[in-house]
């Protein structure tokens, strides 16, 4: 089993095998994630290699799909906390105006009150 970010690899050394994957960090460079040396043969290293590089492989899908769900989680929980302010944000602005109309119609009446004792000017 092969992808694009990860790659087994056998050489030799010293007479015996070693067996690495090697994981793609950019188009220029790459790691070795996990290795194996001691090996009598190549077909025991490119065993051991092809086992691991899938294991390996199926462990990365698992992590990557629990990280997406928690990402997924918190990102909903963020939009709701959000759709929360927002309201509360506008509800408090309503209120405001509110406030300043009632303001403004109390001030209103009490100048239209004034109004009506224009008759009793001095004369």
């Amino acid at each position: 089993m092969s992808s694009k970010k990860y790659q087994s690899e056998v050489v030799e050394e010293n007479g015996q095998w070693l067996a690495r994957i090697n994981r793609r960090l950019s188009s220029r460079k790459s790691t070795v994630s996990k290795e194996q040396g001691g090996f009598k043969s190549e077909a025991e290293a490119q065993a051991w290699a092809d086992e691991a590089l899938s294991e390996f492989i199926n462990t990365q899908k698992t992590a990557n799909s629990r990280q997406g769900d928690s990402r997924k989680l918190n990102s909903e929980i963020k939009r709701e906390r959000s759709s929360r302010r927002a309201e509360k944000t506008e509800l408090a602005k309503q209120a405001k105006e509110q406030t300043a109309l009632d303001s403004q119609n109390a001030k209103a009446e009490t100048d239209q009150g004034f109004d009506d004792y224009s008759d009793f000017e001095d004369s």
